[in-house]
């Protein structure tokens, strides 16, 4: 297994830095919450299926996709404390 690049662990965007009506990227996933007003009026995930391709087809995707949902979850588990 070679060295990580500099995309690992990063399938998902940061959600720490989630804010409305602008799209947040990971390197395969995006996010977008829509806001009108006080409330949120929508939410669409994408994803880039050609990212995805290379991200599926990398040596590292195991490990990397595991790193990318545990840091996801972690940051789940703090935000719900706070």
């Amino acid at each position: 297994m070679g060295e990580p690049k500099s995309c690992y662990g990063d399938m998902f965007p940061d959600v720490d830095r989630l804010e409305n009506n602008c799209p947040l990227q990971g390197q395969a996933f995006t996010v977008l919450v829509e806001s009108k007003g006080i409330g949120v009026s929508g939410r669409a995930i994408t994803v880039n299926s050609d990212r995805w391709k290379m991200c599926v087809a990398c040596e590292r995707y195991r490990d990397c996709y595991d790193l990318s949902m545990a840091k996801l979850l972690f940051t789940h588990v703090v935000d719900s404390r706070l």
